[in-house]
């Protein structure tokens, strides 16, 4: 289960709370001027923290944009529960998309090789979704 939803500040050291706020204020003025903002979503710890941040720009009202899953077929169900519990505690609409024609071909990072594999169950998911919902804003988190 997600934790409630969150607030910004909490309990976090001087510099943390300086650095979310910054980025508090990038999610607050990036929706602002957005037709159509989302927020990519693995379920790793660095596109939960961005879902935590676009939920605490936010709180307490509901992110004004959806919470995107490209499933690639290989998630844990942990994974997708995980997702699911968070976007309906948090708020988000949950939009989730995945290569329907690569999952009957069986295509797989073992017998396909991982390019491909991440090219036509990931990649061209994420950019037939993008271009459907006509994303201008693109939320995702990477180290």
């Amino acid at each position: 289960m997600s934790p409630k939803p969150p607030e910004a500040g909490g309990d976090l050291p001087p510099h943390l709370r300086a650095l979310e706020a910054e980025a508090i204020h990038i999610f607050r003025e990036a929706a602002a001027d957005a037709r159509r903002p989302v927020v990519l979503f693995s379920g790793g710890k660095d596109s939960t923290v961005l879902a935590h941040l676009a939920a605490a720009a936010f709180y307490p009202s509901r992110p004004p944009m959806p919470l995107m899953h490209i499933d690639s077929t290989f998630e844990f169900p942990e994974t997708l529960a995980f997702r699911d519990a968070l976007a309906r505690d948090w708020g988000f609409e949950l939009i989730v998309r995945r290569n329907e024609d690569g999952l009957a071909q069986k295509i797989s990072p073992f017998t396909h090789g991982s390019a491909f594999y991440t090219d036509l169950m990931r990649t061209f998911p994420l950019k037939a979704a993008l271009d459907e919902l006509g994303c201008d804003v693109i939320f995702g988190g990477a180290r």
